[in-house]
């Protein structure tokens, strides 16, 4: 079993004298949605099969050793995605378990699931600090999922669905949030051999096993946009990122996109992706971008915006109170400590004023709000001079573990 030591908080400041390469080069590990999706339909089909280049993510390693456990009590840390997926799997195999994790995780959105699977037959009960699923029947059907806070609900129940008595007809909402993560767990079912009829919001999974096995997983492109923005804080031309995949079935490849409107292009070849900045480029003053298919780029480009003096309107940010911190709050709180000024419109829309940053000596404290991604997104701003103490180091560990010795590669020390 891996487990991941506590560390103290750490220092990033940028190293003046430090001599750029010609072109920096990066490995990112599998990414974390893939790597999820893929041990759940393994361990579905029996499958010892290894798989190359998987997540090296604290959750996709909770959800590992969850899965190889015999345990009554697995506690989950802050692993919402592992809650949620094994909560359907466990029902599935009548096992009589108990989850527990974090006071964080059993905050976080998993009533609508729980009720669902109760309609089918479980008999899963939540308390204020723990799951207990007890032995029952999972007898499939037609099933109407509405109001959703995340997608992850129709991933848990899709992924076993072909093992599930009867199958599966899901209906749920037009305008779900993280569309794309539902189109990807469908993609990878379909890759593995399951048998699906999908039509808009309906989607029908037939009994049957899965037949076929995916070795490899492409890198991850959400921890793939914090070098992106590491890449445009800093004075290297030039970049390369390797195993990204050109037609990626994660939604979060459009950062590309974003950062392509920053004056950083990118192209494929047969490794990886080159990144290039354009030696002359017109930069918008006003970015309006929409969120509700990848609520996870929202710390990426706010940050580029703020820290470029781009004025922002960001939409469909509502379920990003449903994160691991309230990433709404969290990102506003910490913005003002450099200037920055994240007005909240309303439930699902905020503003991001052009203001100037505030630039000093003085240490920085980033508070990450025990939030992965408001680390993350945050650090690279020590490439503009900022002096940064960020307390809580470990939280990247939860999706990308070896992000501040890449940043070092940018030439930022860390003490």
């Amino acid at each position: 079993m891996i487990k991941y030591i506590e560390m103290d908080p750490i220092n990033l400041i940028f190293n003046q004298s430090f001599s750029y390469p010609d072109c920096l080069e990066f490995e990112i590990s599998g990414s974390k949605s893939i790597s999820q999706r893929l041990l759940i339909i393994n361990y579905l089909k029996k499958s010892s099969l290894e798989i190359s280049n998987l997540s090296n993510s604290e959750d996709t390693v909770i959800l590992l050793n969850a899965l190889n456990s015999r345990e009554r009590i697995i506690n989950l840390k802050q692993s919402g995605t592992a809650m949620r997926f094994l909560i359907t799997l466990f029902s599935h195999e009548k096992r009589n378990v108990i989850l527990e994790g974090d006071a964080s995780l059993l905050k976080r959105p998993i009533s609508a699931l729980i009720d669902a699977l109760n309609l089918m037959g479980s008999n899963i009960i939540k308390n204020d600090h723990s799951i207990l699923i007890k032995e029952a029947d999972l007898i499939g059907g037609p099933l109407h999922l509405h109001k959703l806070n995340t997608s992850q609900f129709i991933s848990s129940i899709l992924l076993v669905a072909p093992y599930i008595k009867n199958g599966i007809h899901l209906m749920f909402d037009q305008n779900i949030c993280s569309k794309p993560y539902i189109d990807m767990t469908t993609s990878i079912m379909e890759l593995c051999g399951a048998r699906l009829q999908i039509n808009n919001n309906e989607i029908k999974v037939f009994p049957s096993d899965y037949t076929h096995a995916i070795e490899f997983v492409e890198s991850d492109w959400t921890s793939a946009s914090y070098l992106f923005l590491a890449f445009l804080f800093s004075s290297i031309k030039k970049m390369k990122i390797n195993f990204l995949n050109q037609n990626s079935i994660q939604g979060d490849k459009v950062i590309r996109d974003f950062f392509c409107i920053l004056g950083v292009v990118s192209e494929f070849d047969n490794e990886g992706l080159f990144l290039e900045k354009k030696e002359i480029y017109q930069k918008p003053k006003r970015i309006e971008w929409n969120f509700n298919d990848h609520p996870d780029l929202f710390p990426t480009i706010l940050v580029s915006c703020f820290a470029l003096g781009i004025e922002l309107l960001a939409n469909g940010v509502s379920k990003l109170i449903y994160k691991e911190s309230n990433r709404i709050l969290s990102m506003k709180n910490e913005l003002l400590k450099f200037n920055g000024v994240l007005k909240i419109k309303n439930k699902d829309t905020v503003h991001l004023s052009s203001n100037n940053i505030k630039f000093n000596n003085e240490i920085i404290s980033i508070d990450t709000h025990n939030d992965h991604r408001v680390a993350l997104s945050l650090a690279p701003l020590s490439l503009l001079g900022f002096n940064l103490k960020i307390d809580n180091q470990n939280v990247i560990n939860k999706s990308y573990p070896n992000f501040f010795n890449d940043l070092s590669k940018f030439g930022v020390l860390i003490k």
